[in-house]
């Protein structure tokens, strides 16, 4: 199996990124319960990401606050 590079962003560019519309920052808590009360301000929600794109899953990006953001 291939590796897969991952070219970091801080949470800055991410920030720029969504306001432009360039980015869509998804919450990857499967409960919804959780991401009602945990999610950042302009997230989708995980179950409203697969619905709209029809996908089983699909991990695209990892938040760690200690390395900002990540995407892939």
């Amino acid at each position: 199996m291939a590796e897969t590079t991952v070219r970091r962003i801080t949470p800055d560019e991410a920030r720029r990124r969504m306001d432009s519309g360039k980015a869509l920052l998804v919450c990857a808590y499967e409960s919804d319960e959780k991401f009602r009360s945990m999610h950042l301000e302009g997230t989708e929600s995980l179950h409203q990401f697969q619905d709209f794109f029809e996908i089983p899953s699909w991990p695209f990006a990892c938040i760690r606050p200690e390395a900002g953001f990540s995407s892939v």
